[in-house]
């Protein structure tokens, strides 16, 4: 292939990448800002964590991000349901009641399953709550 072709092929795959990816042609920029809007700090006290992250989400997303902090995001973490209702009844201001349909809606999701009677743990799939 002349090198005049393989200029012309590359400026059109540049083209293609600024039409699908904006003016940023380096897709690992793209996936490293999308990265860093999921990155979430565990290192916060609690009531500042459920401001940043669960005001405004639904109540099964606030069950799943109140135990993602308790766990500190490590999946497969047991957390007692009792332990999990502490905490969420030191913040009803931010969280509003506890439903226990909220448990049963967050497994729905596949974003939590539980560990036994009683306990709960984070699944993979948890951080789609954010």
């Amino acid at each position: 292939m002349a090198s005049e072709e393989m200029a012309k092929i590359i400026q059109r795959i540049e083209r293609l990448e600024n039409a699908v990816f904006g003016k940023c042609s380096n897709r690992q920029a793209k996936k490293d800002a999308a990265n860093a809007k999921t990155k979430i700090d565990f290192s916060l006290n609690e009531r500042a964590f459920v401001k940043r992250y669960a005001v405004n989400k639904s109540g099964p997303k606030k069950f799943t991000l109140l135990l993602a902090y308790l766990a500190k995001g490590k999946v497969g973490e047991n957390i007692r349901l009792s332990d999990i209702k502490k905490h969420w009844n030191k913040m009803k201001s931010l969280l509003g009641d506890f439903n226990m349909s909220y448990t049963d809606k967050a497994k729905t999701h596949g974003w939590v399953d539980v560990g036994g009677h009683g306990v709960y743990k984070l699944t993979k799939e948890w951080e789609q709550v954010l």
